[in-house]
This record gives structure tokens, sequence and C-alpha cells, in this order.
């Protein structure tokens, strides 16, 4: 790429960039603001050069009520020496949205361990996806986890072991699913909009096969015995609370007889 055609190239960047870009020489005095900085912002390249953004650092600034951005800072050489560079992108609905997890968690509603939801989400939602399941004439799924890891001599961290097997969940399910820690060492996912009753039993196989993976817990490798109970709406009950009784009661069966998965029965009362 020849000198012209970079500098038409670097321009168009400069330009077209969604994230916000400001340009500094040597002595700290700005020299270029980008429309996106100006559209982030809300500040014009006078406003903004009283600022003294390079002053600021990396990371997360809020520069007026309620209005943050993610900074990142670098440095770039050119035949007319050295140019610093703060790159910065809209972070309010990130803030904004980890701020409404921190109240949720809080509150109880999500788990400060796995991530997850907590019982009394999972509830809500089970009940609204058998609702809305019985209007559609299409199906739910329960998956009941429990998780056991063998006695040893030295204490197990159940608290990292649950907050490995959270993630695991999280990147095994849709995000039309809804994972949630149930108890001390039981989990809940509520398998939403199937077309087909029997699909929960093909997702719980393969989830099965991630949880049942060796954890990394003090630098060294354990093993868990996982334990999942399957059930689903309408063929194992007609209400959410029967189908989650089906799913929890065929964990505790499985559990006693030293883990793997069960599918429940059939229709409870």
């Amino acid at each position: 790429m020849d000198r012209i055609t970079a500098d038409r190239f670097a321009q168009r960047l400069f330009a077209e960039a969604q994230e916000g870009i400001a340009v500094f020489d040597r002595s700290g005095a700005l020299v270029a603001w980008n429309a996106a900085a100006r559209a982030i912002t809300g500040w014009d390249e006078a406003t903004a050069a009283g600022k003294d953004l390079l002053a600021k650092g990396s990371g997360m600034l809020e520069i007026r009520d309620g209005k943050w951005v993610d900074l990142r800072t670098t440095m770039i050489s050119t035949q007319a020496g050295e140019l610093r560079l703060v790159l910065f992108a809209d972070a309010t609905a990130q803030v904004a949205l980890t701020e409404a997890r921190r109240q949720l968690t809080d509150g109880g509603l999500i788990d400060r361990v796995t991530q997850l939801a907590g019982a009394q989400i999972a509830l809500g939602h089970l009940q609204r996806s058998v609702a809305l399941a019985d209007r559609d004439k299409r199906a739910v799924g329960v998956l009941s986890i429990g998780l056991d890891v063998p006695r040893v001599a030295e204490e197990v961290p159940v608290d990292e072991l649950m907050r490995q097997l959270g993630k695991r969940v999280i990147t095994a399910t849709r995000t039309s699913d809804l994972a949630a820690r149930f108890g001390d060492a039981e989990l809940l996912i509520v398998l939403t909009a199937m077309a087909n009753p029997h699909d929960a039993a093909i997702v719980a196989v393969r989830l099965l096969l991630q949880l049942s993976r060796p954890y990394v817990l003090q630098g060294r490798e354990r093993s868990a015995t996982v334990s999942l109970g399957v059930s689903s709406f309408p063929t194992d009950g007609l209400t959410a609370d029967a189908v989650l009784h089906a799913a929890r009661g065929a964990m505790t069966r499985v559990r006693s007889a030293g883990g793997g998965y069960k599918l429940a029965t059939g229709p409870t009362s």
C-alpha cells in the first residue's frame, strides 16, 4: 500500500469508525476528534479539548451523570512525530446492565456464585413457559441437575466447583432457555418452546457429557458425579409444579443410583 493510499485509508477509518477517536500531539493538545466521538460524548472538538482525556487513563469513565464510556489509550509513530490516541466506546448500557445485575444479586434473584438466576426467577419463568406452551401447543422441558463430589482428605471448594459448573451450563444452553441455581448443589434448566417433548432428553445427554468432564479445583483435576432428571410438559405433567416435581424426582432417583440421567416416568399429580 503506497503512502497516498494509506493516508486515504486512515482518513476514511477515522471518519467512519464506530468508536470515538481523539488524537493528541506530543504536547497533549487535541488535534483531531472524529464524528463518533462527538456522537458518543455530545462534545464538539473545542469542548473536548478542555476535558483532558489523556489524564483519565484507561477503563470505565462517567463523562456526565449516567453517561459512561470505556477508554483505551495507545500511541502511534508518524513522520510528524508520535501521536497519542484515545479510543472509546459508549458503555452506558453495559454499566446499566451491570448495576441491574448487582441489584438482582443483592436481592437474591441472581446467585452470587454461579451468576445464574435464582430459584424464584426459575419458578416464575417455568410457570410462564408452561402457560405459553399450553396456548401454542408446544412443549417445555425441565432438567434438574444434582452434583456430588467424592469425599477426600482435603476440603472441596464448593463455591469454585459451582462457579465452573455455572459457566459450563451457560455455554451449553440456548439464550431462549433459563438456567438457575435451585439449591446448594442443584441446578434447574427450563427449555422453552420445544417442538417435541422428547427433545429434552437429547439436550440432557449432551449436557451430561459437558458437565461430567473433570473440574480443576485447587490446581488439580477433580471428578464430580452429575445426576440429571428430565421431564417435559405436557408429557410428564400438565402444570409447572407437576413438571418440576417430575424432573426433581427423576434426578433424586438417579442420584441414589450413582449418577447419570433419568427420564420422568409420566404424568404426576
